[in-house]
């Protein structure tokens, strides 16, 4: 059971680092528009590359789990902004579910 939790929370990390690097991409041109919803997103995007880093290198098994229910709360929020707003954010949806299960395996 340790070893699927163990591979659980590495493909999780690397799927973090992932959405990590993507928010460093927008993050200059969302601070730019001064879009709310996409400031808050990139913001959650570098929080998820942080994550990412510390659960593949396996330091602060503790701080992961914070940073994962922090990212559950704040993806969960991006998405209920977006559904306020009209759409369906499929990607931040996703998001909360991948933290939930970070948190769950670490």
């Amino acid at each position: 059971m340790a070893k699927n939790k163990n591979a659980t929370r590495v493909i999780i990390s690397i799927i973090f680092i992932a959405y990590g690097v993507d928010g460093f991409i927008r993050a200059l041109q969302e601070l730019l528009a001064l879009d709310l919803l996409g400031v808050l997103s990139c913001a959650l995007g570098i929080l998820m590359f942080i994550t990412g880093i510390f659960g593949i290198l396996k330091t602060q098994i503790k701080v992961c789990r914070v940073l994962g229910v922090i990212i559950c709360i704040l993806s969960a929020l991006n998405f209920a902004l977006a559904l306020a707003g009209g759409a369906f954010a499929t990607q931040m949806l996703a998001q909360a579910l991948l933290a939930w299960i970070y948190f769950d395996c670490t």
